[in-house]
């Protein structure tokens, strides 16, 4: 039976650009919105054409940027062309990342009629003053606001997400953020770690003084928090950064790239892992447009990927081990390895589980599954890379 497939869609576009972003993002591109939506629909079109896939499609995400921006109409269009050119299960997860400003009633009704049945929001943070630094453009009273109308459209599968470690932020503030969070009673939480990430403006203000980084220990600390209130607050803590409130209402579309199974990046700057080739698209939309008009004269397979990269069998072991360790339910399943790949996962990665164990940062189960260690959770890029070299 083939393997379910998943789809991304890159929305490129934003109002404003947050000041740690390092997305494939651009503000004040708006009116490239309409020649974007047709090349996006053309590159669904011709992959989907020339790769002639069986897999049924089961979860659908719109990322970005800001999807939000997306008038429905142009939404549905994409959707439609899904549709046609791909086999959609009935019951496949439709996500749109949405910014809490953008919520209304209209909006919301019109989302659902054309098949989005999943928010992805995002709150950040329950303070204004760290929304502002944040260059957010939305209040806490909008991200209540937000939450009030999904729930009266019947869009009652949400998630938010929160950012912690931000400068400024303080534990006080993280806990309030957190609490809040709790309140709006989303079916999922996402919480991550700040990363600086060089050329953006969160970058540019620490070094120039006017902000300090939050120390590790206050950031690790923030999680540790966290990670104990949502467990009292009946979220299942699923992966590294995710919690749910029941297994059933897991990021369908995330666990996808964590179970290491096939999925296609339509859009600026997507990635795509299928048929033992990774793909990831041109990174501006001028590049990618160009592609798309090329591809219309010259139809060839990923028309839009600036790079295709070819998967050996170790570099898909070395991914399954990595990706299923940051699943804290599940962990890495000598059994399923073995399935996966005709061979024993000892026979693979004998010694580098083995200072692994010896180092104390995983553990084995009753059932020879491996975990992360909880105190490993927060430091498990020193588990990813004992695999990186191998």
């Amino acid at each position: 039976m083939n393997d379910p497939l998943s789809l991304y869609i890159h929305i490129p576009f934003c109002v404003s650009r947050c000041s740690y972003c390092d997305f494939t993002t651009f503000a004040g591109k708006k009116e490239l919105i309409p020649e974007y939506i047709e090349a996006l629909k053309l590159e669904i079109e011709i992959n989907s054409d020339l790769l002639c896939l069986q897999n049924p499609v089961h979860s659908i995400y719109f990322g970005g940027g800001t999807p939000s921006m997306i008038e429905a109409k142009n939404l549905a269009s994409i959707l439609e062309t899904i549709q046609e050119n791909f086999q959609v299960d009935a019951d496949a997860e439709i996500t749109l990342e949405m910014n809490p400003g953008d919520a209304n009633a209209d909006y919301l009704r019109d989302l659902k009629q054309i098949g989005i049945n999943r928010v992805s929001l995002g709150m950040q943070s329950n303070n204004p003053d760290e929304l502002e630094i944040m260059g957010r453009r939305h209040s806490p009273q909008q991200t209540i606001e937000a939450v009030r109308l999904l729930r009266e459209s019947g869009l009652q599968n949400f998630s938010v997400d929160l950012i912690y470690g931000f400068p400024t932020q303080t534990m006080q503030s993280w806990q309030d953020s957190i609490q809040s969070a709790i309140e709006l009673n989303p079916a999922h939480i996402s919480l991550y770690a700040l990363s600086i990430e060089e050329g953006t403006l969160l970058q540019k203000r620490i070094f120039e003084g006017k902000l300090q980084p939050v120390d590790e220990d206050i950031s690790a600390d923030m999680y540790d928090y966290a990670e104990d209130f949502l467990e009292k607050s009946g979220y299942i803590h699923y992966e590294i950064a995710n919690w749910a409130k029941s297994p059933k209402l897991q990021s369908r579309h995330n666990m996808q790239y964590w179970l290491t199974l096939p999925y296609l990046g339509f859009g600026t700057g997507a990635h795509g892992n299928i048929d033992h080739v990774r793909t990831v698209n041109m990174s501006t939309i001028d590049d990618y447009l160009e592609s798309m008009k090329l591809a219309r004269k010259n139809r060839i397979i990923f028309p839009a990927s600036k790079e295709i990269i070819p998967q050996t069998e170790m570099m898909e072991m070395q991914d399954f081990v990595m990706l299923r360790f940051r699943l804290i339910q599940t962990g890495v399943d000598p059994a399923i390895f073995k399935q996966r790949f005709g061979i024993e996962l000892e026979d693979i990665f004998h010694y580098e589980i083995e200072r692994l164990l010896q180092k104390k940062l995983i553990e084995v189960a009753s059932d020879g599954r491996l975990f992360l260690k909880k105190k490993s959770i927060l430091i498990a890029n020193q588990v990813f890379m004992e695999f990186v070299s191998v």
